[in-house]
């Protein structure tokens, strides 16, 4: 049996005991690998990178979501691709938006996730969500369209 655990923004902010040490780097090392896989939400990754760019003692803390993927790639075999605009107005920094219409690059963090595991592409599963979108099929047909182009490399065509 596998597990899975799925993120949000939270995850990533600062222990209490240990303000320097991210909670999500705790789940890292006190788990197996064999054991535990991890489903990133990118979307929520990203906002954390906004939300707990510093620690309490407001020291930069600096939180790239794709080099933790880089890092421990075969642990990632799920991901939740929502997408976000860019918005320093919000708590979390993004609004969130259709896949294919946000600021996150998705072009570079899907290229350089399926380049660096063993298993390419095929390795991974990729889940295009919206908590609350405007036209549900609509959604759901743009962003499988767009994340279809960004597996064959057509993004943009």
């Amino acid at each position: 049996m596998k597990f899975y655990q799925h993120n949000h923004a939270e995850e990533f902010s600062f222990a209490t005991d240990k303000p320097k040490v991210r909670l999500y780097d705790v789940l890292l090392a006190e788990t197996d690998p064999d054991l535990v896989y991890l489903e990133l939400d990118i979307y929520w990754a990203y906002c954390a990178q906004f939300r707990f760019s510093k620690r309490v003692d407001g020291t930069k803390a600096p939180l790239d979501p794709l080099k933790y993927v880089l890092k421990h790639p075969n642990r990632y075999p799920l991901f939740h691709v929502k997408d976000g605009v860019r918005d320093d107005t919000t708590r979390d920094g993004y609004r969130m938006s259709d896949v294919g219409d946000g600021d996150i690059d998705y072009t570079t963090f899907l290229s350089k996730v399926t380049n660096r595991t063993h298993h390419g592409r095929t390795y991974h599963h990729w889940q295009a969500e919206h908590d609350n979108p405007v036209e549900s099929l609509a959604f759901a047909r743009k962003s499988s369209e767009h994340l279809h182009s960004l597996r064959e490399g057509r993004c943009g065509d």
